[in-house]
């Protein structure tokens, strides 16, 4: 890698040669990779949030979130759930990140439309999932608002993801977006007489609710049927 480096709050130093997908990938699996902050390649740019995750809306949410499909795919036995740090690559749509949450099906899994792949051949370290997830989830932070509802509802298409959830738990209410492909973008899921959405992927239709804690923090409920 080159000597230049893009620097970051005076700490982070982003090499000036990783704006490509491969040497990006080989940047976030080196030892030079930061080992704060969340990168994402998507379409050329490089997005860096340094922000701390925010425990009420972000945390709670998205740990609540992944205990709940966590269950429900289980118990159906139709795949596997990976939590955040599980890095997505996707060659067609130029895009590499780490969801909130990634849902890969048997299904996607025995065909090769995903896969779980080592950076360096002969490691036995399997880490990326490559191609095309049945289902990604991003919880709306902060910094977070234009990625997650332009830039990656946009590559997730390309990535042909058939599900992708936006869960927004800011303000003090919780709302949660499932979208689905339609001809040229995603279309969101409208909600029934009670607020469920219903998830193909999945065979479920679900909804969120926000509670207080016994504390008076954040309590979330996610309800399917």
């Amino acid at each position: 890698m080159s000597h230049g480096a893009i620097v970051i709050e005076g700490r982070i130093r982003v090499p000036a040669d990783v704006f490509d997908l491969e040497r990006f990938r080989d940047w976030a699996h080196s030892a030079e990779f930061p080992a704060t902050g969340q990168y994402s390649y998507i379409g050329g740019d490089i997005e860096v949030d340094m922000s701390p995750e925010e425990i009420e809306s972000h945390n709670k949410l998205k740990g609540r979130l992944f205990l709940a499909l966590g269950v429900r795919v289980e118990a159906d036995d139709i795949g596997e759930l990976l939590a955040d740090r599980a890095f997505l690559v996707h060659a067609g749509a130029e895009l590499a990140t780490e969801p909130d949450i990634t849902f890969c099906s048997w299904d996607a899994l025995r065909s090769g439309r995903v896969r779980y792949a080592e950076h360096t051949a002969g490691s036995a370290r399997f880490v990326e999932v490559v191609g095309s997830p049945d289902l990604v989830v991003e919880v709306v932070s902060q910094s977070s608002v234009r990625k997650d509802n332009v830039l990656l509802r946009e590559r997730y298409f390309r990535a042909d993801i058939p599900e992708y959830w936006i869960a927004d738990g800011r303000g003090g209410g919780v709302a949660l977006e499932i979208l689905v492909r339609g001809p040229e973008g995603y279309i969101a899921v409208p909600p029934d007489a009670d607020g469920f959405r219903r998830s193909t992927v999945l065979g479920r239709s679900f909804r969120i609710v926000r509670e207080r804690n016994p504390v008076g923090g954040a309590a979330y409920r996610v309800h399917d049927r």
